[in-house]
């Protein structure tokens, strides 16, 4: 009878083997340190260091252009408008009446902008004196407590990309933080309020509005899609990358912005279900739109601007309880009492930047709270789940267990993942951790001057105009703008994906330990439907005891019987795992067959990736671009699998690959 992973037999067979080295690494995260500027309460949060925190993994061109039309391409789909001004501020900017009544006069306030210039700088320089110009008469500026900043000069360059908003709103507070001169500042998306992107003309601008006298946008295409596509994704996709990087750098749960083109303006609220976006109005016949939209914003909460206040700072003496037990934990999963120990300790903590979360327990439902520094993963898109995962610290017990937090879509049908990881525990499953603490997140709204307060979970909004008589239609995804919940969840174990497995065998047990978890589950009626290299923790109980698997990332799961009707992969799950079946858009629901085709994709990326073999960079490449991150427009659908199914056919990728380990060569040239 022949082998496969299903014998644990087998497994003896495999000898180890040494990864590459990790110094690069440590050196990369102890110079980033060196830059490093301390947390403040919901902003600055630390980024992931890991290896693949820029391409998670795919294997896409990283340069901007390509980049942002990407973004551009994603983000077309969730995209409603074009919204009034009125509607956008009374909706999204409440403000007494009052409080209106003091905001100082508009007349003219931007008559120094041109209506279209030469270069950039000629819009945003006259723009950035008008808005932060506190009026002759001693009135009140624009937008009172916040400074508008030029930063098209100096990039941010804390994260994956290179970013320079052209003006970046900052509240005063912040702005000593970022200022390089009187005029221009460094731009830092962890400190921005929210993002001015101009261009130097109307014609410029990525949208269109439909005509007014048609009544309904319904038809319509809000993107501009014409003789200069490329050029339009290119500068919707800029701005797409400036709202992601500002809700990644921050603890938030939505963020405005403002598209110049030319004297004419859009506002635009961005959250994990999509964008809303106003119709262009002229900054010289129309100046109190602008200048009300800044005078409400400068009134509103904290919470109303986009920030998540259930988020608190540790104390001093939490923060070191954090420091002393992640060092602990990760000497006792890597094995490392050397000078590797320290950065390995930072990629899970920032000094200064330690906060606190409560979340309900599981059993008692009282609130526990939970220490949180650097995620080992974080959302590179604004639209979807947005996942970031942490080590956490119990801040009572000291213990280190693993904290998520993601927005879950909710539908009729929808379990929150602690429910159905908790049901799986419970009904015997191998290999699925347990729950410790989940529950969806409350916000405290006030209603400004009113003492009283009101508790409600936070969810997102744009969901909430797809049927709007003024939403363009055409172009958009309607059935994927979905309607999501803030949501945290807390696992009793803390390991490493398999980008940290150790060697062939490692491999080899994990992906056995997972497809337990995955058998066991089909026989409790639940398929996973999200298998992933990072879905697939490997974690050390206690000194000198190899390290086990366990398959985790249970939110895209689905009942067999009731909730498992899908036949196309979220756009959020991991697109270069999917099955050949789902990813071709087959007309059948996701079977058992395909999370086990997905597991087997993982263990070949795995061993390509981090495992010895006979390619060389370039055949690589092409191998991890073709295989995994292919994919197709076909009817306005997107569909993958072509080189997948070429593979399974001739063995196109895999028949000269010659991995080092022969008997993991031999498990996966019997498999591919």
């Amino acid at each position: 009878m022949s082998q496969s992973l299903l014998d644990p037999d087998f497994l003896v067979f495999v000898t180890d083997e040494s990864q590459a080295s990790t110094n690069s690494l440590d050196d990369f995260i102890l110079a980033t340190l060196e830059d490093a500027t301390p947390s403040v309460g919901m902003y600055n949060v630390p980024l992931t260091l890991i290896e693949n925190s820029s391409e998670v993994f795919g294997h896409s061109p990283k340069d901007s252009r390509t980049r942002y039309v990407r973004l551009g391409e994603e983000t077309a789909r969730f995209t409603l408008g074009p919204m009034s001004p009125r509607d956008f501020m009374e909706t999204f900017c409440s403000c007494p009446a009052d409080v209106l009544n003091e905001m100082p006069l508009p007349t003219n306030a931007f008559e120094t902008i041109p209506r279209a210039g030469n270069a950039e700088s000629d819009i945003y320089e006259p723009l950035i004196v008008a808005l932060n110009d506190a009026g002759t008469d001693g009135s009140s500026p624009r937008c009172p407590g916040f400074t508008f900043l030029d930063t098209s000069e100096h990039p941010d360059t804390g994260g994956n990309y290179a970013l320079k908003p052209d003006v970046l709103c900052y509240a005063s507070e912040h702005v000593p933080r970022v200022r390089v001169n009187d005029s221009h500042s460094r731009a830092d998306m962890g400190f921005a309020s929210f993002f001015i992107e101009i261009k130097r003309e109307p014609l410029q601008d990525f949208f269109q509005d439909p005509p007014a006298h048609w009544g309904s946008s319904r038809g319509a295409q809000l993107l501009k899609l014409g003789d200069a596509k490329w050029d339009t994704l290119q500068y919707f996709g800029q701005n797409i990358a400036y709202a992601a990087e500002l809700c990644v750098r921050q603890y938030r749960h939505c963020c405005f912005s403002i598209s110049i083109s030319g004297c004419w303006a859009r506002l635009m609220r961005w959250d994990r279900s999509g964008l809303v976006v106003t119709r262009t109005f002229d900054l010289h016949h129309e100046p109190e739109i602008l200048c009300e939209f800044l005078w409400r914003y400068a009134h509103m909460s904290e919470a109303e601007r986009g920030m998540d206040l259930s988020v608190e700072v540790a104390s001093e003496a939490e923060e070191a309880k954090f420091r002393d037990s992640i060092r602990e934990h990760v000497a006792l999963q890597l094995e490392l009492h050397d000078r590797r120990l320290e950065p390995a300790v930072l990629e899970h903590y920032q000094p200064k930047a330690v906060s606190a979360i409560c979340i309900p327990d599981a059993e008692t439902h009282e609130p526990r709270r939970y220490l949180v520094s650097r995620p080992l993963t974080a959302p590179l898109s604004i639209v979807g789940r947005a996942s970031r995962t942490y080590w956490a610290v119990d801040a009572e017990t000291g213990r280190v267990v693993s904290l998520k937090d993601t927005w879950r879509v909710l539908t009729d049908r929808a379990e929150q993942e602690g429910t159905v990881v908790d049901a799986l525990t419970r009904g015997g499953v191998a290999n699925v951790p347990n729950v410790l603490s989940h529950g969806d997140v409350f916000s405290i709204s006030d209603d400004h001057n009113s003492e009283s307060a009101s508790l409600s979970t936070v969810t997102q909004t744009t969901q909430e105009f797809v049927a709007a008589h003024w939403a363009c239609d055409l172009g958009v995804d309607q059935s994927s703008i979905l309607r999501y919940s803030h949501y945290r969840l807390v696992l009793s174990i803390a390991g490493y994906g398999l980008q940290r497995l150790k060697g062939s065998d490692e491999l080899l047990t994990a992906g056995y330990h997972a497809l337990q978890a995955m058998c066991d589950a089909s026989s409790s009626k639940r398929l996973h439907r999200n298998v992933h290299p990072a879905s697939i923790i490997i974690f050390r109980e206690k000194a000198d005891v190899d390290r086990r698997a366990f398959l985790v990332d249970w939110d895209l799961s689905g009942d067999i019987d009731g909730s498992n009707q899908r036949t196309r992969p979220p756009h959020d799950a991991m697109w270069q795992f999917v099955s050949i079946g789902i990813l071709l858009r087959y007309p059948r629901p996701h079977r058992i067959q395909d999370d086990m085709e997905s597991l087997l994709y993982v263990m070949l990326y795995c061993a390509l990736r981090w495992l010895g073999h006979s390619m060389d960079p370039e055949q690589l490449l092409i191998l991890l671009t073709e295989m995994f991150d292919y994919s197709s427009r076909y009817s306005r659908k997107i569909q993958g699998g072509d080189h997948k199914v070429m593979n399974a056919i001739q063995r196109k990728y895999t028949k000269d690959v010659q991995f080092t380990n022969r008997a993991l060569h031999k498990w996966l040239n019997k498999l591919m």
